[in-house]
């Protein structure tokens, strides 16, 4: 599937969905992955190569892929303290 900007991919196999935040020229596929490798509810994944970031909205036993490569976890965003 291409990903286009707030475009919901699903992984009908593994059960797993993504949405689609940031999208780009590359195409999402899905790949098994044992349970402590599986992409985790709420966390961003993004494809450094082509900027592509989803959000996983529905945990499964799945990787979320961009062009065949699996998508790195996005660190958290700090936030400032609030002395």
């Amino acid at each position: 599937m291409p990903a286009e900007t707030g475009k919901r991919f699903e992984c009908p196999e593994q059960g797993a969905q993504y949405m689609v935040t940031r999208g780009g020229d590359g195409e999402l596929s899905c790949v098994a992955a044992p349970e402590d490798e599986a992409d985790r509810l709420g966390k961003r994944y993004q494809d450094a190569k082509t900027g592509v970031t989803v959000l996983c909205i529905r945990a499964g036993g799945s990787r979320v892929c961009c062009d065949g490569a699996p998508m790195e976890l996005l660190a958290a965003k700090t936030l400032p303290s609030s002395d």
